[in-house]
């Protein structure tokens, strides 16, 4: 059978436009699934001694605290950021409830396991001089009173040097 030149473009141009709108649309959800992505990363290593702290956030960017339990027992991680606003939790991290399973009290990590925490913090205004600070975020082992940390949630717009 002979095929010819006008009933091979009628079928070879609209797969060729199909193949050309099918990388269009892949490159346009694969930039959409990288901006849900965290815009910052604060990464939390427990160790039997205490926590050690990298990285910051800006106020409004979605954060990953990512936290690594590098110790040789359970630890856990607890902030009162946490109770407000955890957004998404990806990992081996499990959340610890109140009495009778109410309120937040805590995320505990057995050792060599490791999650991420995703939040968002909006900038919180100083009611007297409606200036936007730097926060620190508390934490601590709710297991082991001693072992205590923090991390900054920075505000970077405003004037710089002032005066």
């Amino acid at each position: 059978m002979k095929v010819g030149a006008r009933a091979f473009k009628r079928v070879v141009i609209p797969l060729a436009a199909g193949g050309l709108m099918l990388t269009a649309v892949s490159t346009v959800l694969t930039s959409s699934a990288q901006a849900a992505e965290a815009e910052m990363k604060v990464d939390v290593t427990i160790t039997d001694q205490g926590y050690s702290v990298k990285g910051h956030t800006t106020p409004g960017a979605l954060t990953a605290v990512v936290v690594r339990n590098q110790g040789s027992m359970t630890h856990g991680i607890s902030s009162p950021l946490f109770k407000a606003g955890v957004v998404k939790k990806e990992g081996a991290g499990v959340e610890i409830r109140g009495e009778k399973g109410k309120g937040f009290r805590a995320y505990h990590l057995e050792p060599g396991q490791t999650m991420t925490l995703y939040f968002q913090k909006e900038a919180h205004a100083d009611p007297g001089t409606g200036i936007s600070e730097t926060m620190q975020v508390p934490f601590w082992c709710d297991i082991h009173q001693h072992m205590k940390g923090e991390f900054l949630i920075v505000e970077t717009r405003g004037e710089v040097g002032g005066g």
